[in-house]
């Protein structure tokens, strides 16, 4: 039998929940659940509610300057109880879960660009770098790292 849509971020919450020193905690929501999760210098919303979002909400800071930046990775308004979006969903659920193991392996990188805050990680097989400006936050691939960590000095997300 097929998992249903949510039922891998799921277990893998419940893990990071079980073994990591973050703040993790679950909250039911309807048909869904709310997870937050925080650490030193960052804190996300996951949202699990198969029928209708998957969705990630990330923000880290910088703790000298109090800037931040923030990343989203969601199913947008694609209508993932349908069957024909089920592999979109899965590759969302794949991407959080990558996302968030990156966070653990201390891979995910904070650091400043001049006067901008940017954050540097490895995503299905690229780099991103998500850079905050005035308003939003844009985000850009790289095929190496040394190209997304171009123009300073970066460590771990903590």
């Amino acid at each position: 039998m097929a998992s249903r849509v949510g039922d891998r971020l799921l277990g893998f919450l419940r893990e990071l929940q079980a073994t990591t020193t973050w703040t993790v905690v679950a909250e039911e929501a309807g048909t869904g659940t709310n997870w937050r999760l925080g650490g030193t210098t960052w804190h996300a919303t996951v949202v699990v509610e198969p029928r209708r979002w998957l969705g990630l909400a990330f923000e880290a800071r910088d703790p000298v300057t109090g800037r931040r930046t923030t990343y989203d990775i969601d199913t947008d308004l694609y209508d993932i109880s349908r069957d024909k979006q089920r592999e979109f969903a899965g590759e969302i659920e794949r991407d959080i879960i990558e996302f968030l193991g990156n966070l653990v392996r201390g891979v995910v990188l904070r650091g400043n660009d001049g006067a901008k805050f940017v954050l540097v990680f490895p995503l299905d097989g690229f780099y991103v770098r998500v850079v905050q400006g005035r308003f939003l936050s844009s985000a850009s691939t790289h095929a190496e790292l040394a190209a997304a960590r171009a123009g300073g000095a970066y460590v771990p997300v903590d």
